[in-house]
């Protein structure tokens, strides 16, 4: 009875373990993506991936704190601190965030052995900060998700590669010898700029086994696909925000001035100028038309939300601006507080 009884009870034990490992397995397991899926916008991306919007929350690296990943509700209330270290290139899809994380800097509020540790690479977390994860450690660049898989520059003397890795941290694979920038990416597809033999606008296919093409020929710089149009710098043209009809090969001039880096969403473009006379932030419709300066200096990392547009002075990234995008407010100094 005593040997049954004895039997009984590791049976049991053994049950509950196992329901336990299953639990834990699959509570910490990451669902793959549909294969379209883009983790943020090129213009976003174009400009550092310091600004995500994603199921009405923001998150966004805190220049108050190091560049720490935040979040915060889209109308900037319920601001929380996600991560100790600096972040960038942030994207996201369903219940999970992607970053390039770093511990160059740490927040203010991180000490002991954790803040002289050193993380950096391609991470992974709950898009509560919850269950960090490195997914490769390295000195990384650029990166975007796509599908189910983080593609990210890996940097080596001489530029670099494109890297992918696959959000469960398995297949790491070596995608082309050229320093491709993902952050340009739509419906599957990563629109880049060629590097080693030309600057024409090229496509690599994430859905046909990364094969490669050339979409549109030019010295295109920053691009961004929109509909039938991409918007770019022009390297040929003192780098003028500049608007190609893909469809038809018609191009237009749209900024005045040369610019520094620029962002948009389906109404206006947003662009800096440093240039010597008037160094500016300016706002323009997709058109070119109704081009003015809102604010001076030169500025820099213009992240698009859907209710504001935030930015950085060039030499001063300890800060943050931001502004209404449809002008109703002027342009201010933005100093998240985190909500107890």
């Amino acid at each position: 009875m005593g040997r049954l009884k004895t039997a009984v009870i590791t049976v049991s034990i053994t049950i509950i373990i196992c329901i336990l490992l299953v639990l834990y397995f699959y509570m910490n397991s990451v669902p793959m993506n549909d294969a379209l899926v883009v983790g943020n916008c090129a213009g976003n991306m174009n400009n550092g991936g310091y600004f995500l919007e994603m199921d009405g929350k923001i998150y966004f690296r805190n220049n108050y704190d190091n560049g720490c990943l935040y979040s915060m509700n889209a109308d900037e209330t319920n601001i929380k601190q996600l991560t100790s270290m600096n972040v960038k290139y942030i994207s996201g899809y369903g219940d999970y965030l992607y970053y390039h994380m770093d511990s160059f800097n740490v927040s203010g509020e991180t000490s002991g052995l954790g803040s002289a540790t050193n993380q950096f690479g391609v991470y992974q977390s709950k898009t509560d900060g919850s269950n960090q994860k490195c997914l490769y450690r390295g000195f990384t660049g650029a990166q975007n998700l796509i599908g189910s898989y983080v593609y990210f520059q890996e940097k080596e003397a001489n530029l670099g590669t494109l890297q992918k890795i696959r959000i469960d941290k398995t297949n790491l694979t070596s995608v082309s010898d050229e320093f491709i920038d993902p952050s340009c990416a739509l419906d599957g597809k990563i629109y880049y700029t060629g590097i080693l033999s030309d600057h024409n606008l090229h496509i690599l296919n994430t859905t046909s086994a990364d094969k490669t093409s050339t979409f549109v020929q030019g010295n295109i710089i920053y691009p961004i696909v929109s509909g039938n149009y991409v918007y770019y710098m022009d390297g040929d043209n003192n780098y003028r925000i500049t608007r190609m009809d893909t469809s038809t090969g018609d191009v237009k001039v749209l900024s005045v001035a040369r610019a520094d880096c620029f962002n948009m969403n389906d109404k206006y473009i947003f662009y800096a100028t440093s240039t010597e006379s008037t160094p500016s932030l300016h706002v323009m419709t997709l058109d070119g038309s109704s081009d003015y300066a809102v604010l001076e200096g030169i500025y820099s990392n213009i992240s698009v939300t859907t209710n504001y547009v935030y930015f950085s002075m060039y030499d001063d990234e300890s800060r943050i601006w931001h502004m209404k995008v449809d002008g109703s407010e002027s342009p201010e100094l933005f100093n998240p507080i985190v909500s107890k």
